[in-house]
């Protein structure tokens, strides 16, 4: 005898469910479709079934990690031509200027993933990828920063002394013709820090001024030697005296007139002296001038300079400003 066909039908239902359980598990269930997307990709389920979206998916071996999303809740009831969705997170492994730290993410590019992370790039920042670039499970991102600090130091260059032999001077003599200058020279020294730590460093040195040599003169003419002279030309008696020493002076002229700094009357046999080059006293012999003696200073009187007296404006004029070989007498 044939089973009517609401009888056959039960008959089958009930056998399927038998398959899924046992009489415990069919009570309640019914037949559902239910679609899981999960990471891009889909799977129908047929079947009977009841309780959460969780145990369904528990049910059909598909495993959720406690980092996925999944939509419906896990705990909300599963429902016939329902859509699970399971979206499962990245795993980035961040270095953030030499800190790093694992990151799991569901974002889909770098710049919103600097962005939730609270990390704002600046312009000593570099990073491995471009920041529109889309994110991959297990990447590597790398945030380091490249710091330059430049330091500016000047040196001075010495300069060097040449000593060059001169007929036109004295033994014993010697005259700077040109005085020497330090030359500078700028040293930049660049460093280069990443995340905090020297990493290179570069030194660049430029000479902003060369330096200019001093070049001096050494007397090599031989000294003569004066046994016996007269005075001058204004003396009536004769002196006689001997060389102690030549100097090489500049030698000016002013008129007589007045009393010389160590009380004298300023007239001709007198010539002005700087008392720290020529003591006071000094007995002299200019030639063409003859014997004189240092009794008066001046204000411009400095150094190797001797000023002479003379009897007339116009003859001191006459003189002018001569650089002459004067002879310190005993």
């Amino acid at each position: 005898m044939r089973l009517p066909k609401s009888k056959a039908v039960y008959v089958f239902a009930a056998s399927a469910l038998a398959l899924l359980g046992g009489a415990g598990t069919v009570y309640g269930a019914t037949y559902k479709t239910v679609t899981v997307q999960d990471s891009g990709q889909r799977k129908v389920l047929h079947g009977f079934s009841t309780g959460t979206v969780g145990q369904f998916l528990e049910r059909y071996n598909i495993h959720v990690n406690k980092r996925d999303r999944v939509s419906p809740a896990l705990s909300s009831s599963v429902k016939n031509h329902q859509i699970v969705n399971i979206v499962h997170p990245k795993r980035i492994y961040l270095d953030n200027r030499g800190k790093e730290r694992d990151i799991w993410t569901f974002d889909h590019d770098v710049d919103k993933l600097l962005e939730q992370q609270g990390i704002a790039l600046t312009k000593y920042d570099h990073m491995n990828v471009d920041t529109n670039s889309s994110l991959s499970n297990g990447e590597k991102i790398e945030i380091h920063r490249i710091m330059r600090k430049i330091a500016t130091k000047t040196q001075k260059i010495p300069f060097q002394t040449i000593r060059r032999q001169s007929d036109g001077l004295l033994k014993g003599h010697e005259q700077v013709a040109t005085h020497g200058v330090e030359g500078l020279l700028q040293v930049q020294t660049t460093s280069v820090y990443r995340d905090g730590k020297k990493t290179s460093q570069t030194v660049k040195k430029k000479v902003v001024r060369k330096p200019v040599d001093e070049l001096v003169e050494v007397g090599a003419k031989p000294v003569p030697v004066v046994h016996q002279y007269t005075l001058s030309s204004r003396s009536s008696s004769p002196s006689a005296g001997v060389v102690q020493s030549a100097m090489t002076v500049l030698a000016t002229a002013y008129t007589a007139g007045g009393i010389t700094a160590s009380g004298r009357p300023a007239q001709p046999g007198v010539v002005a002296v700087d008392p720290s080059v020529i003591p006071l006293g000094t007995r002299l012999y200019i030639p063409g001038i003859g014997d004189v003696i240092a009794a008066d200073t001046g204000g411009a009187i400095i150094g190797r300079h001797i000023d002479i007296c003379m009897s007339s404006e116009s003859a001191a004029a006459a003189w002018g400003e001569r650089t002459i070989t004067v002879y310190i007498l005993h």
